[in-house]
């Protein structure tokens, strides 16, 4: 089931901020929830409203890294999730002939970052087994990132899984749909192409400063 707001298909620059955007979405979930995970390093200010609002028992980041293509940083060709677990665009990889040790070689160094991030965060391990869990972003593109978070969690034995974010293209979210309960998304796009920034009027790379300033402020609302 995917939950909208319909005034908002197919608009851009609806948003001020990541963090006024989680505000909005709060409004969308009547739920309780035992886990809200966010993926980093956007979906962390989206996150913190939610947290506030829904009041869960926990709060944690799920560590799940695009795989780049071996020339830019900005496209992908998967997403790998915390144990290694690998979700590959095959279709892309075979349009540009990716050889096969050029996928290994950005499998690794997936790997590598997922390590480095969990030492920067300070990140502890955490059950999901029979738990309902919230998994948020600052937004879906191409939903690699989604379908690897929702698998992983599906296969860790959560309860049940619902998706909130604030802005992705339909044709994403409907390859997503039939691996969670629930999909709230305020902005949906139907036009092409997609870009997540375009739904957001103040939009830049989320820094690592920030991410740990907002993490802050969410434990110590559990301490």
């Amino acid at each position: 089931m995917i939950v909208e707001k319909r005034e908002f298909r197919n608009e851009y620059r609806i948003f001020d901020s990541r963090l006024l955007a989680g505000q909005l979405l709060k409004d969308f979930i009547d739920e309780s929830m035992d886990l809200i995970l966010a993926i980093p390093n956007g979906g962390v200010p989206v996150a913190q409203p939610l947290v506030e609002y829904l009041k869960p028992q926990e709060f944690n980041l799920l560590l799940i890294r695009k795989v780049h293509v071996p020339w830019t940083q900005e496209a992908g060709m998967g997403a790998i999730t915390p144990d290694g677990n690998v979700f590959f665009n095959q279709q892309l990889i075979r349009s540009y002939n990716i050889e096969e040790k050029a996928i290994e070689r950005k499998v690794k160094d997936a790997l590598t970052a997922i390590e480095e991030r969990k030492k920067e965060y300070d990140l502890e391990d955490y059950e999901v087994k029979n738990k309902s869990v919230l998994l948020t972003d600052d937004g879906i593109a191409s939903g690699f990132s989604m379908i690897a978070g929702a698998s992983w969690l599906k296969e860790k034995g959560a309860k049940n899984v619902t998706i909130a974010v604030p802005t992705a293209p339909l044709n994403s979210l409907s390859k997503i749909e039939e691996l969670v309960d629930k999909i709230i998304c305020l902005n949906v796009r139907t036009r092409y192409p997609f870009a997540v920034a375009d739904a957001y009027k103040n939009w830049y790379d989320v820094p690592s400063h920030e991410v740990k300033q907002i993490l802050k402020r969410i434990r110590n609302f559990f301490s």
